[in-house]
């Protein structure tokens, strides 16, 4: 009898994995035939993309607690590292992807473009994101105070980590040169290596609870054990990647639908519907009343963005940056460095230091449009 109830777990599985990939597959395939499409079906694209992309980051996401849970994880480590790994792949899969099948004219530029343009949305506009967040539980009274209730000894580290890799990325790519270039594309590596020793030692503060409920258990009877757990976070990120790439692709047909610029598709569209698992699992988070794990969500994501694909660049790439790019990383810097040492010194973030992040994007906006 248990048997069976195993196997008909993984039947049903199977059987909901398969429909999803046809339909995404469907979908895709009508919105990439080259016809005109009516706004009902590009609207009716776009909203299933966003369901598959939630229900991927509400999958990932308990799972990722149970994970740490089982592991007696603290939530600065669940956040800054399997979060944040989790939540950046559709993004870091761009570069890949582009310097694999893009024309020749534009592999590297869009490679380039997406790995910078990462970190730069993470550190701007999803904090500005949370930052709202926050503002608004303040205001409809789920919150004593308008500020991050975060482990502030982790998330320094980690913003440390971060300006120190970036403001390197910024002397080498002013420096122009292909040895160093390679060079630095592989200790990027290593470094990485090191955060991620590093925070995997992250203490947990008083307090810190994860979900009793596990989706796979609600759904499908399946036990709490690591095999069940881990399958679902590979589920979830599956979903999180099938949905992103179906959204994108009828975000794309519509703004093309709409007589929108490919400039600023390219530029504004696209990099905010990519980065849309770290902005949706950050803010929901923080609506649980979890903060280290939203936060470190975004933090840890920042630094694998300016390490791993970054490293891509440097090795496959000429790594030659126009005056937009040295922007995103220029303004990156800024904002991290604003966190950082007002944290430091007020050993607090309130929501309006994350709003900065607001201001640095709109900049970037009025670039696009200059």
């Amino acid at each position: 009898m248990l048997d069976l109830m195993k196997k008909m777990r993984y039947i049903i599985l199977l059987i909901v994995l398969t429909l999803i990939t046809i339909l995404s597959l469907f979908l895709t395939g009508t919105v990439n035939g080259g016809e005109s499409h009516s706004y009902l079906l590009l609207i009716t694209g776009l909203g299933i993309g966003i369901i598959i992309i939630l229900g991927g980051c509400e999958l990932f996401a308990n799972g990722v607690e149970c994970f740490g849970d089982r592991f007696n994880m603290s939530h600065a480590t669940v956040g800054s590292l399997l979060a944040a790994i989790g939540t950046a792949m559709p993004e870091t899969l761009i570069p890949i992807l582009a310097l694999l099948f893009a024309g020749k004219g534009h592999r590297e530029g869009i490679a380039v473009g997406a790995i910078l343009g990462a970190p730069f949305m993470l550190g701007t506009l999803a904090m500005f994101l949370l930052g709202i967040t926050v503002f608004i539980r303040k205001l409809i009274k789920k919150r004593p105070r308008a500020e991050m209730d975060v482990n502030l000894s982790a998330f320094t580290f980690e913003m440390k980590y971060f300006l120190v890799i970036m403001s390197f990325l910024l002397l080498i790519s002013v420096i122009k040169n292909p040895l160093i270039n390679h060079i630095t594309g592989g200790l990027l590596i290593v470094v990485y290596g090191i955060f991620f020793f590093y925070s995997l030692k992250h203490e947990a503060e008083e307090g810190e609870e994860y979900t009793d409920n596990f989706h796979f258990g609600l759904f499908l009877g399946c036990p709490r054990r690591v095999r069940w757990i881990s399958l679902q976070i590979l589920v979830g990120l599956f979903f999180i990647i099938t949905g992103a790439n179906l959204f994108i692709g009828y975000l794309t047909a519509f703004s093309l639908k709409t007589g929108i610029p490919s400039l600023i598709l390219s530029l504004l569209i696209t990099p905010i519907a990519t980065e849309l698992p770290e902005k949706f699992n950050s803010i929901t988070w923080t609506l649980k009343g979890k903060d280290t794990i939203a936060l470190g969500n975004l933090s840890g994501a920042m630094v694998f963005q300016a390490t791993i694909p970054a490293s891509i660049g440097l090795l496959f790439t000429d790594w030659i940056l126009g005056t937009r790019e040295l922007f995103t990383i220029g303004s990156a810097l800024f904002m991290g460095g604003i966190i950082l040492c007002y944290v430091s010194y007020k050993k607090r973030l309130p929501a309006t230091v994350l709003l900065i992040g607001g201001v640095f994007y709109f900049i970037y906006v009025l670039t696009v449009f200059i």
